[in-house]
């Protein structure tokens, strides 16, 4: 990594990205290149120590996932979770990844549904933020003179949990999901179109 590529990351790429490609090259510096010998050996311990982590997350998450992405064959664990990173909110939304994955659309298309989607997830996040916010003002507003033990708190904790997931799920049908379905119907791409909570059969190549 040069000092041109570097300052490109930081500019361009999340504050951590270019933190852990330079500590990606350093600890890939091999005995008596540049690192000296005396710090080798504690750091050939510790790649071993987390080359067991990283490889145990490759194998648990996208084993899979090399055979259909060769773009992913040289890459570090590090750049592959800042590619997950980038685009986790869109092909977290299943209509999005279908279109994504099992057809190959125009270039317009994509562009519209990532803008949408989006727009779509930074209202969400406004919506359920300021919802939670005031729910846990209220909460402490209306708890203010009670006194309450371990099992009316386990009970609190409990309901308030179903009520903030489905509440979650209810905002993302409404502020993100139905305006990426009516999107995707749009540009002529019913056929890929997956509401959430559904699900849709595929084979081995996940078409």
């Amino acid at each position: 990594m040069d000092w041109q590529t570097l300052v490109r990351d930081f500019s361009e790429q999340p504050f951590f990205a270019p933190i852990l490609g330079v500590y990606y090259n350093f600890m890939d510096i091999k005995r008596y290149d540049h690192m000296p010998f005396y710090i080798y050996p504690r750091a050939k311990s510790w790649i071993s120590f987390e080359d067991t982590i990283l490889t145990f997350l490759d194998w648990a998450v996208d084993a899979h996932e090399l055979e259909r992405n060769k773009a992913d064959l040289n890459r570090s664990f590090y750049q592959r979770s800042l590619y997950v990173y980038q685009n986790f909110l869109r092909y977290n939304n299943d209509t999005v990844a279908n279109v994504m994955f099992d057809t190959k659309a125009r270039k317009l298309e994509y562009d519209r549904l990532n803008s949408v989607v989006s727009v779509a997830n930074t209202k969400f996040f406004a919506a359920t933020t300021a919802l939670h916010t005031l729910g846990f003002a209220y909460l402490a507003y209306f708890f203010r003179f009670r006194r309450v033990n371990y099992a009316s708190a386990f009970a609190i904790s409990c309901a308030y949990y179903y009520f903030f997931t489905k509440a979650n799920q209810t905002l993302y049908k409404v502020i993100v999901d139905r305006q990426v379905i009516a999107t995707a119907r749009e540009l002529g791409l019913e056929a890929h179109v997956q509401p959430v909570g559904h699900f849709k059969n595929r084979g081995h190549n996940f078409q």
